[in-house]
């Protein structure tokens, strides 16, 4: 005859009022959770691949805030807020491309860089096409006046 294990009510009890509260706090989580807030216009202005016209990257702002490059070294998230482009990027992993060390090191390196989050913030302007925006920049050759140009990529 086999023999039924059995708790003791006291931890019947307490493990029925556990689970009854993760129940609760997942369903509440589900029904009131916060939502993402939707686009504002300018934001949706944003939305699209984007180039600056010199480095041949172009950046990808999506519908669902986050950003990746063309060469997919860096991805993020981004916001707009107050007229500044927000936006938090970490560098992508890359496996490495054979088995040396020096293969294997950068790979770790990269591994590492992963989880490291980089700040930014510009002021962004839309012109008036909609399809070009400048962000602000410090001044050099290339800026003279501070403004970096970037241009909406046509659908292709």
């Amino acid at each position: 005859m086999m023999r039924r294990f059995t708790l003791p009510l006291k931890r019947r009890r307490i493990l029925l009022v556990c689970l009854a509260g993760l129940l609760l706090g997942v369903c509440a989580y589900c029904f009131i959770g916060e939502e993402p807030r939707p686009l504002t216009a300018e934001e949706q202005l944003l939305v699209g691949e984007w180039s600056d016209g010199t480095s041949g990257i172009t950046r990808g702002f999506h519908a669902d805030r986050t950003i990746s490059l063309s060469n997919n070294q860096y991805a993020g998230r981004w916001h707009i807020e107050d007229g500044k482009l927000k936006v938090v990027a970490w560098e992508l992993f890359e496996l490495p491309r054979s088995l040396s060390l020096s293969s294997i090191q950068l790979s770790w390196n990269s591994l590492q860089r992963h989880f490291e989050e980089e700040k930014y913030s510009w002021q962004i302007d839309f012109l008036d096409d909609g399809r070009t925006m400048t962000l602000n920049h410090p001044v050099d050759e290339q800026h003279p006046d501070g403004k970096w140009l970037w241009t909406k990529q046509m659908d292709r």
